[in-house]
């Protein structure tokens, strides 16, 4: 276990895994801090989800061309100006939502601030894979991007519930949007070497037909697709979880079982990364998918219940370490050497737009028919991420 620590001896990525944990705040607090902050100014659970889903299709939409940019001009020149202009938007979407104004206005608000969200994550990524290469210190070191992420969902819901509780919803989302310009900057301090530095022009990366070029490369849409799918159930989940809490007469329970997904997905990886598994990164892939899919179907049926809920959802968090410590070294094997930061983006792109229409509809299924039902949409949408990568015949082929 010791070992999966040791990219943190080396100077040359320790800043930019700090930086990165500090950014991680940042999703594991925004989308509950605006589900929080709407709902607490009196709008329904679909406003609230179309609000949470606006500024996670803005995500989506701004990564790839993000990644691309910052693939072009070097990671520096495109995280901290999206920093800074990020936690601009998040002052002045907590503002409009004091003002009371109507949700679609809000929802486009959102959408705003999410298309200046820094690709944190898809730069850190791409740093750690120019600088390794594929083999067990590229897996460390991806292993630790995932604690990064599982420590963001773990903090970042409790410091929402905190920060919701002590001051309302909409500081929640001022402090959303602090955390990640804060971790642009400890990211910026990593020394300067040939990783995060510019690797092409300005208008080469802005050319409106490059925009979606790196999906030609073999094998990458179809990870692309399977995350996407995966991520749906993240979307739902996160309505599912507040309207759940609401029920139990405890709203800030939401939170704690975000975070108890979360420790149970660093638990996963963790033990995941401690030793060396059998077979292709598309096989182990698939196969844990198939596993979460699985893990998630009780969920439904112990809603009512908040210890046997909070066990099945351990249960399935354990997974979505290790699916995501195989998929994102999948990724870094099919992006083209000049486009790392970009093809990172676009699994950012793709569990956001996910994770937009999973809350979207979870959203509408919890108004109609109570949140059980919401579940369901992320068993179904897991599943057709088994599929996806089990009948791709571009990955069947590569890894053969």
């Amino acid at each position: 276990m010791r070992d999966t620590f040791a990219p943190l001896a080396d100077a040359r990525v320790r800043p930019l895994l700090v930086g990165h944990l500090l950014g991680r705040l940042t999703p594991g607090m925004m989308v509950l801090a605006i589900v929080l902050a709407v709902r607490e100014a009196g709008y329904d659970y679909a406003t609230a989800g179309l609000v949470a889903g606006g500024h996670q299709l803005g995500v989506a939409l701004g990564s790839p061309l993000q990644g691309r940019v910052a693939d072009a001009v070097g990671h520096r020149r495109v995280l901290v100006p999206d920093g800074a202009v990020y936690l601009a938007g998040a002052v002045g979407l907590a503002i409009a939502l004091g003002a009371g104004l109507a949700g679609p206005v809000l929802a486009a608000l959102a959408l705003g601030v999410g298309l200046a969200s820094p690709p944190m994550t898809a730069c850190t990524r791409a740093a750690l894979g120019a600088t390794y290469g594929p083999g067990r210190d590229r897996e460390r070191a991806f292993v630790l991007t995932v604690v990064n992420v599982e420590l963001g969902f773990i903090a970042g819901p409790l410091l929402t519930g905190l920060l919701a509780a002590a001051a309302g919803g909409a500081a929640a989302v001022v402090g959303a949007g602090a955390a990640v310009a804060v971790g642009t900057l400890v990211y910026a301090s990593a020394p300067r070497d040939g990783a995060t530095a510019a690797q092409g022009r300005l208008r080469a990366a802005l050319r409106p037909r490059g925009l979606v070029e790196v999906l030609g490369a073999p094998g990458l849409i179809a990870v692309v697709a399977a995350y996407m799918a995966v991520a749906a159930t993240f979307g739902a989940f996160d309505l599912f979880a507040a309207a759940v809490a609401e029920g139990f007469g405890r709203p800030s329970l939401a939170g704690t079982y975000i975070a108890l997904i979360a420790v149970a997905s660093l638990i996963g990886g963790l033990f995941y990364g401690a030793r060396v598994w059998a077979g292709t990164l598309r096989v182990r892939m698939r196969r844990l998918t198939a596993w979460f899919a699985l893990a998630l179907a009780p969920v439904p049926f112990v809603a009512g219940d908040p210890v046997l809920l909070g066990v099945a959802l351990a249960v399935s968090g354990a997974l979505i370490g290790p699916l995501n410590v195989c998929g994102f070294q999948l990724i870094d094997d099919l992006s083209p050497p000049s486009a790392r930061a970009e093809a990172q983006s676009w699994i950012q792109a793709s569990v956001y737009l996910g994770g937009a229409a999973g809350g979207a509809l979870g959203g509408v299924v919890i108004d109609v028919a109570g949140p059980r039902p919401a579940m369901l949409v992320g068993v179904v949408s897991s599943l057709i991420a088994v599929v996806v990568l089990g009948r791709s015949r571009v990955l069947r082929r590569l890894e053969a």
